[in-house]
């Protein structure tokens, strides 16, 4: 009990939605590989800006007679093959790198609402259990007084022992309650140092939310377009590659014929072209093409899903705030019926198991109406996680 009750102190310092969202992010696994592809990103800008597509090599090369007759030929060559871009190549490629830089960032804010997705329901989490030890807490104080006063009522020969043995079973199935809750509250918060890394819960997860179209800069719509704008530049650079990169070779050669020939030197100038075939460039096309059709369905579904999901988080928020009024009322009657049977029973007029029915039924309508207020609370965050709000 004693660790439990420890977990409903929360540190004094205040914390904000957003700095528990980035909290999640420094411990999230997947966060850290999209971090460690900038890196990644930049190396491929970089390329794409190089003089050369690829890395040049070094030509050496030796013929000679040796072997053969021996007459003194003798022939040296040193050069250096350079790679060459194909007309319009380095622009698709300079252009896949800016698609994949704003891929990446898309990818980044699409990751952090789903982070601040789970980190909005277990924050929330964590408020209902706490709201409900408060409310067993109560239950447990107004059923240790209802237990002491029908112990002096039956001492004063009032009421019967079973009635005591009644409001003792009431007190003990509270205290085991606050036991309960206390354990679903420590899973929770294990839950959320899990997510987050700390104990602290923001002061401001209570949020306000308006319904509102689907926005066209949603995290997870945007990063759905940058896919398809990603697959167009992997098109268009398969367009433009349709046979390997030339090379440019430039060297020099030393050679004689014979022994008594003296030593001549001459500049090498050559271009190794290769031929575009279907055999090598279908195969490469066809994928490209399939990946921009992967991508144009996806986003598709996604904005099918995204619509379908912020249509129910409205529907969600104006039916919660409707029966929050309902649980409210229920709540308000329930307090006052109890009013009337504790008044009775004080004066003798009716029975304890009467007012442990009266007590129940409040208690019942206090805790729908304490988890209803938290369900819409919820659903307004559940509303702004639908619209792509990120903290």
């Amino acid at each position: 009990m004693i660790f439990a009750g420890l977990l409903l102190v929360q540190p004094a310092c205040a914390v904000s939605l957003r700095a528990a969202l980035d909290q999640a992010w420094g411990t999230s696994p997947q966060a850290q590989t999209l971090e460690a592809k900038r890196a990644e990103s930049e190396a491929q800008t970089v390329a794409a800006n190089s003089l050369l597509p690829g890395a040049p090599a070094v030509i050496l090369s030796h013929r000679g007679d040796q072997l053969t007759n021996n007459a003194g030929l003798t022939e040296w060559e040193a050069g250096i093959a350079l790679p060459i871009w194909l007309p319009g190549q380095r622009d698709a490629r300079q252009s896949q790198a800016l698609v994949g830089k704003s891929g990446l960032e898309a990818s980044i804010r699409a990751l952090r609402l789903k982070l601040v997705g789970e980190l909005r329901e277990t924050i929330w989490q964590v408020h209902l259990t706490q709201t409900q030890i408060q409310l067993d807490e109560a239950r447990v104080q107004t059923a240790k007084k209802l237990a002491e006063d029908v112990a002096k009522r039956v001492r004063a020969g009032e009421l019967a022992k079973t009635d005591l043995n009644l409001a003792q079973n009431e007190w003990r199935t509270a205290q085991a309650a606050v036991l309960l809750s206390r354990t679903q509250l420590l899973h929770a918060l294990q839950a959320y140092s899990t997510l987050t890394g700390m104990t602290a819960l923001p002061d401001d997860s209570a949020e306000s939310a308006q319904p509102k179209p689907l926005p066209d800069d949603h995290p997870l719509l945007e990063a759905a377009r940058q896919a398809i704008a990603t697959a167009q530049a992997h098109v268009r650079l398969a367009g433009e590659s349709r046979r390997d990169n030339p090379e440019l070779e430039l060297g020099m050669r030393r050679e004689r014929s014979s022994l008594n020939d003296p030593y001549a030197d001459s500049v090498i100038i050559a271009l190794r072209l290769p031929l575009s075939t279907d055999a090598r460039n279908l195969p490469l096309i066809s994928a490209a093409q399939t990946g921009l059709a992967n991508a144009q369905s996806e986003f598709n579904r996604t904005r099918l899903t995204l619509e379908f999901q912020l249509q129910q988080a409205e529907q969600s928020l104006q039916a919660a705030d409707q029966l929050l009024e309902l649980a409210q009322q229920q709540r308000a009657a329930a307090q006052e019926n109890l009013g009337l049977i504790q008044k009775a029973f004080d004066l003798g007029e009716t029975d304890l198991f009467t007012l442990l029915r009266a007590r129940a039924a409040a208690f019942e309508a206090g805790q729908a109406c304490m988890q209803q207020e938290i369900a819409l609370a919820l659903a307004r965050a559940r509303l702004n996680q639908a619209q792509g709000i990120l903290p």
